[in-house]
């Protein structure tokens, strides 16, 4: 997380802002909220050890296959048995790896994933349930399940939450700049990002900039291998970061800038 190392040599900052195109909003369109608009995100990966065999004779190995695929299902239960129905928290395995041939129980099975929260005491409390659930589970078909969370290479990323005062500002500013109906709510996101580690630190906003346009092709979700932007967002996006930095200068995110009345002025 390059955001995490980068704040530790910010100084005598007042407010931040920060951009995501996002392919679910219109071209033209930015969306935001006060509060927390992103997830909280951490990966893991589990080895589970058992003892390899053949195929055909089971009974003289433990498998990890079984195992691994026993934690999958019990991971769900995460979500759906633990966690308040008001806390909204994801739990997606997205690895598995385990042997190469047809007829050979392998002596170790992968799976890897992600965990996603609203907030940071939620994923402590997610990430300590699922570890205990893992060893279990393994424990229970004769294998050991070794746990892994990344933190050095992938640190846990907080969520984003967004300063009411900074909102607020980004979308006075959003409105004078692009009209009120292209500054719009939105509802938070599951996915994570980075700038939390400056919202952390200081007021600030994250605000998505819509890219979708269906006569380009610009629909595809992030990620996807058939991702595109409608680069009409650029424009848009590099008048709205100037707006915001001139209007921050002049005022500060607290209340209608100076910035914002000027402009008023000569409308």
């Amino acid at each position: 997380a390059g955001a995490l190392h980068i704040r530790e040599h910010l100084r005598d900052i007042s407010a931040i802002f920060g951009f995501h195109v996002w392919p679910s909003v219109e071209t033209g369109i930015v969306a935001s909220r006060p509060g927390t608009i992103m997830a909280s995100a951490v990966f893991f990966k589990c080895v589970f050890k058992g003892k390899g065999t053949h195929g055909a004779m089971p009974h003289l190995g433990r498998d990890p296959v079984v195992a691994a695929s026993a934690a999958i299902v019990a991971l769900q239960t995460l979500v759906s048995r633990t966690s308040s129905p008001f806390d909204s928290n994801v739990v997606s395995v997205t690895q598995f790896k385990a042997g190469e041939a047809f007829n050979v129980i392998p002596d170790e099975t992968t799976i890897g994933g992600t965990m996603r929260t609203m907030t940071e005491k939620s994923m402590h409390e997610l990430i300590e349930k699922a570890t205990e659930m893992m060893q279990s589970v393994g424990k229970a078909y004769g294998c050991e399940a070794e746990v892994s969370w990344m933190e050095e290479d992938k640190p846990i990323t907080p969520p984003v939450v967004n300063s009411k005062k900074a909102h607020a500002f980004a979308s006075e500013v959003g409105k004078i700049l692009l009209g009120n109906g292209n500054v719009v709510d939105t509802e938070p996101s599951m996915a994570a990002e980075d700038f939390s580690y400056y919202t952390q630190m200081v007021d600030g906003a994250f605000i998505f900039l819509g890219i979708r346009n269906e006569s380009l092709g610009s629909v595809w979700p992030l990620h996807h291998p058939k991702f595109m932007a409608d680069e009409e967002v650029l424009p848009i996006g590099a008048a709205y970061h100037t707006a915001l930095a001139l209007a921050a200068l002049d005022g500060g995110p607290s209340g209608e800038s100076a910035f914002a009345k000027k402009e008023k002025e000569e409308l």
